[in-house]
């Protein structure tokens, strides 16, 4: 794992995030812990259960002597900012497909699924960090385009639809540039495009 993707503020946070038990951890930050390759500065927790009404109150009993400013609060997702970190906790009705990585204490969704889910989201409009992401776990080898679609496919069902993320895989004039720390080689926002018209035109639907 990479303790170093994680900000000072993230890294108080981070061990206390298990004891929310319905919840993984996804997203960038997930998927940054086990491959280093970016600074990530948020938490995204994913859960197929409802946002509970108490869940506000467990995060101010469980973040006690932090600062805890609710941003979103509703039976889809509960958003918060916890001395500056902003930690969702979101209604995800997708199951999961692989075992979870356990990683003190705090389950993460493994590298794999992690890919498919950024092709959900890339495939419903996307950011720059998520394409960055993808870039990486298909660059690393990771996973494999048509691999990453199989499982997005099984995943989401019909809510997947595999030639709309290939056209957004390679659409990038919506795509807004933001600040990016990379602990491996930075990429830009060229290099991704170019890297994804080769990889797409690698594959046959």
């Amino acid at each position: 794992m990479n303790p170093e993707v994680l900000t000072e503020s993230g890294k108080v946070i981070f061990p206390l995030i298990g004891k929310f038990e319905d919840f993984y951890l996804a997203g960038g930050t997930a998927l940054a812990l086990q491959i280093g390759h970016r600074i990530s500065v948020d938490f995204d927790l994913f859960s197929e259960k409802e946002i509970g009404k108490n869940l506000l109150a467990k995060v101010k009993r469980v973040f006690e002597n932090k600062e805890i400013i609710p941003s979103v609060n509703n039976p889809d997702e509960l958003t918060v900012f916890i001395n500056g970190v902003k930690t969702t906790f979101l209604k995800y009705p997708f199951p999961v497909q692989n075992k979870f990585i356990n990683y003190n204490g705090v389950k993460l969704l493994d590298a794999k699924e992690i890919a498919s889910t950024k092709a959900y989201t890339i495939s419903r409009s996307g950011t720059i960090k998520d394409y960055v992401d993808l870039y990486f776990i298909l660059s690393e080898k990771i996973s494999f385009l048509d691999e990453i679609m199989e499982m997005a496919k099984s995943k989401f069902g019909n809510e997947f639809n595999d030639r709309l993320f290939l056209e957004q895989l390679v659409y990038f004039n919506d795509i807004e540039e933001a600040s990016i720390k990379f602990l491996k080689k930075s990429v830009s926002k060229k290099e991704l495009e170019e890297f994804f018209k080769t990889e797409v035109g690698k594959i046959k639907i």
